[in-house]
């Protein structure tokens, strides 16, 4: 018996991690609403470890493919650029750029870079841990129509995540959910066992 509470011991505090690293600094998330595409951004980032690529201004939008992948939104002139240390693709197909009809908030970016290193944005002068909030609309288009992909990709930098989250489809269980999920199903099926040994 001790031997089986240690091991839902260790299965748990695996699966609490696991669920715990996978939370975002940012979330991207792309949705459908009538006929535009909305596209929010929410969270902060930690910079610490990241490398500084470069200053650059930036214009809002979507590539959904190719190698000059691209989602920027928000208002904020400038923009600092860092090196992604992981990048989770393809998160779309075509790779025409779709502009934003309107934007606003903080600058955030992910960026493929013409096939050069990955990197994210934000805005020019920001410090780790600051609030990121900004919105952008995509008028009269879709998310099948720009050949986005439904599900969570992972973009990673040395201490932290950003999410993109594009609606629509089966999404699979975000980690985190999945944890949670598979403790309940833990503890149901140790109620089971303690109930099958007093029998």
């Amino acid at each position: 018996m001790g031997r089986f509470l240690r091991a839902l011991g260790t299965i748990t505090a695996v699966l609490v991690l696991a669920g715990g690293m996978a939370n975002a600094g940012v979330l991207i998330s792309v949705t459908q609403s009538g006929g535009d595409v909305d596209v929010t951004a929410s969270g902060s980032l930690d910079l610490t470890g990241a490398t500084f690529d470069h200053q650059q201004p930036y214009t809002t939008g979507i590539i959904p493919g190719g190698s000059n992948w691209y989602v920027a939104l928000g208002s904020t002139p400038g923009m600092d650029w860092y090196q992604l240390t992981g990048v989770d693709l393809p998160y779309g197909t075509d790779p025409s750029y779709y502009t934003s009809s309107s934007t606003s908030g903080d600058a955030i970016s992910i960026w493929g870079y013409s096939g050069g290193t990955p990197l994210v944005g934000v805005s020019t002068g920001y410090q780790s841990g600051e609030a990121i909030s900004a919105d952008m609309v995509i008028s009269g288009e879709t998310i099948a129509g720009m050949s986005l992909m439904p599900g969570t990709y992972t973009f990673t930098i040395p201490n932290d995540t950003i999410v993109l989250q594009i609606a629509g489809g089966n999404n699979v269980p975000e980690p985190s959910s999945l944890a949670m999920m598979l403790n309940g199903m833990l503890a149901v099926g140790f109620a089971g066992y303690r109930r099958m040994k007093k029998a």
